[in-house]
């Protein structure tokens, strides 16, 4: 019966891939999904926006995003974050998040990014058709 249940999360999760939203048609998250780097520090920073492919694929689940290893924001399908961090290079991760379903989904995935100083470095967290996610810089 468990594996049963796995199965069909995992076919839930899976299938047809996301698709991309610029920037500018992206909605920014609410205040109460965003956890960390959210104030302007004194001097030279650097700013890592986020945004959500939309897509049936793993939409009733949050994507967590992290930066180094802790969470900093929970996104919905569509949805766009900025991040104010220190300049250099982190590292970027996503994995769905929540109880259930969302729970069982891939695991978290984690790349390198860097943050430039005094500008915006935009990254993709997408779901492939494979049903595996991702993140990745965006021009969009």
């Amino acid at each position: 019966m468990r594996i049963l249940i796995g199965a069909v999360a995992v076919m839930l999760l899976a299938g047809c891939s996301t698709s991309p939203v610029p920037s500018s048609q992206a909605s920014q998250a609410p205040a109460q999904q965003l956890l960390k780097f959210q104030s302007k520090p004194a001097g030279s920073f650097g700013t890592v926006q986020v945004i959500r492919d939309s897509g049936h694929t793993g939409s009733f689940c949050s994507m967590a995003v992290f930066i180094d290893g802790e969470k900093v924001a929970l996104l919905d399908p569509g949805q766009k974050a900025a991040f104010f961090v220190p300049p250099g290079p982190l590292t970027l991760g996503a994995a769905y998040s929540g109880s259930g379903m969302c729970g069982m989904g891939a695991e978290r995935i984690e790349r390198d990014a860097v943050a430039a100083q005094n500008s915006v470095k935009k990254y993709r967290v997408f779901t492939g058709g494979d049903g595996q996610i991702d993140i990745l810089p965006t021009t969009l």
